[in-house]
């Protein structure tokens, strides 16, 4: 198989992670790395943890590894915005149908329960608040975004409600917005927090290992080397990865992504004073009725998180300038929403991937004793985790219906070659960001 060139990067100081509880928890190191193990995972994110903790609670007693490129929760799974969703919530194009998102629902609300339940059977004090989320809109022009949704949701039968602006100025502390849908089942979460702390639960035989990237996969039928970076050769029965559009970088896959990278701003805790204009105001979550728009947080601890500004990274990573200059737009949306708190400082500024395909399908395969996965959609952290879980049931040889519809569902659509690829999604997204307008 190929060799890997292009590695994951640390995009900037993820909020996220530095704001978390597990920042400095230790995993194994890697002198600690066997010969040998039954099951190795690639990758440290959601996908990679439910791979781990599947084949853990399968096999009890045999010997799983996790290797990771770079810092758990630094990861773009940890980087992302933090709601774990419950309805299909596709960034573009979507090629779903309603069985589809039917599956969708189930299956995310399956693998959020399941995330529930390990959070709560260990005692892990992590930022998980099930407080829902809003799609909401400030051009009026965004309101058919709002009625598409609540279509959409009728006809799965999930609970919403339309919400008005005044109410949202009581419910926000900001009098930004004109009108939300509000869905009752997202989970707002702190992802790296969340992320890092379930992986220090994982039972003593699976071996975790961050700062460890994989420089390439060989697999003769029989049992697959994992080659690292650092020298080291570990052979198994069978490997996962879920490295998002890494995937292509290990040949598993061949030009089915256009991701996109989006920058992210955490600011500083807001003081006593501050804080007068969110008064009896509860943490929430907003993703913006247009694709291209901001996303929006007042998180537990009292911050105010925006992130916006997408760009296509030919080379899956972008430069410490460009994420320093995304530091305007960031601020322009911050003082449109909370104009009384200008003053207040951004703490930590970083960048991260969006996986996305041109149809919103996911990446869902095997070749030999190797199984690999990538969403497609702007919100798949659950789907994620649900596509790392039952690659290790198909490891060991469990069928089921879900795994059916895994294998079966949609490929990605096919997209142009370089450089027509980038041209066409700068083009795209340039104009994507026209059109968002006042939902920037």
């Amino acid at each position: 198989m190929s060799e890997v060139k292009i590695f994951p990067a640390e995009l900037g100081p993820s909020g996220w992670l530095e704001t978390s509880s597990f920042k400095t928890h230790q995993f194994h190191l890697r002198h600690e790395i066997l010969d040998k193990y039954d099951f190795v995972v690639v990758g440290g994110g959601y996908g990679g943890f439910g791979a781990a903790w599947r084949f853990a609670e399968l096999n009890p007693e045999a010997k799983v590894a996790v290797f990771e490129a770079i810092r758990i929760g630094n990861n773009d799974s940890g980087k992302n915005a933090g709601f774990l969703i419950d309805v299909p919530h596709a960034f573009g194009s979507d090629d779903s149908t309603l069985e589809d998102k039917k599956w969708c629902v189930q299956l995310n609300l399956s693998s959020l329960a399941k995330m529930r339940n390990i959070i709560k059977d260990h005692d892990l004090k992590v930022d998980w608040d099930d407080c829902g989320k809003y799609l909401a809109a400030y051009e009026p022009g965004a309101f058919k975004h709002l009625d598409h949704e609540a279509k959409d949701l009728d006809d799965l039968g999930v609970k919403y409600r339309y919400i008005e602006a005044e109410e949202l100025s009581r419910r926000f502390g900001t009098r930004y917005y004109k009108k939300a849908l509000f869905n009752p089942g997202t989970a707002l979460v702190n992802p790296a927090d969340v992320l890092r702390g379930m992986f220090t639960v994982l039972p003593k035989n699976v071996h975790v290992f961050e700062e460890t990237p994989v420089l390439r996969i060989d697999d003769d039928g029989t049992e697959p080397i994992v080659a690292l970076v650092n020298g080291k050769r570990v052979r198994c029965k069978a490997v996962v990865v879920t490295a998002g559009p890494f995937v292509e970088e290990f040949g598993l896959s061949k030009g089915p992504f256009c991701p996109v990278i989006s920058f992210g701003a955490l600011s500083r805790q807001l003081n006593e004073q501050e804080l007068t204009d969110f008064k009896d105001v509860h943490p929430w979550g907003v993703t913006s009725a247009h694709p291209a728009g901001t996303t929006v947080r007042f998180t537990s601890d009292n911050r105010l998180l925006v992130r916006n500004g997408f760009i296509y990274p030919t080379w899956l990573s972008t430069s410490p300038e460009r994420i320093r200059r995304s530091r305007r737009m960031l601020r322009k949306a911050f003082n449109n929403r909370f104009p009384h708190h200008k003053h207040v400082n951004f703490e930590f500024v970083w960048a991260g991937i969006i996986h996305l395909t041109m149809n919103s399908k996911p990446v869902f395969g095997r070749r030999g004793n190797i199984y690999y996965s990538s969403v497609g959609e702007g919100a798949g952290v659950v789907k994620t985790f649900t596509m790392g879980a039952y690659h290790a049931e198909w490891a060991n040889g469990i069928n089921s219906d879900v795994l059916e519809y895994l294998k079966n569902d949609k490929k990605p659509s096919w997209l142009p070659p370089e450089p027509f690829r980038t041209i066409g999604a700068e083009c795209r997204l340039v104009w994507e960001s026209m059109m968002a307008k006042g939902e920037i």
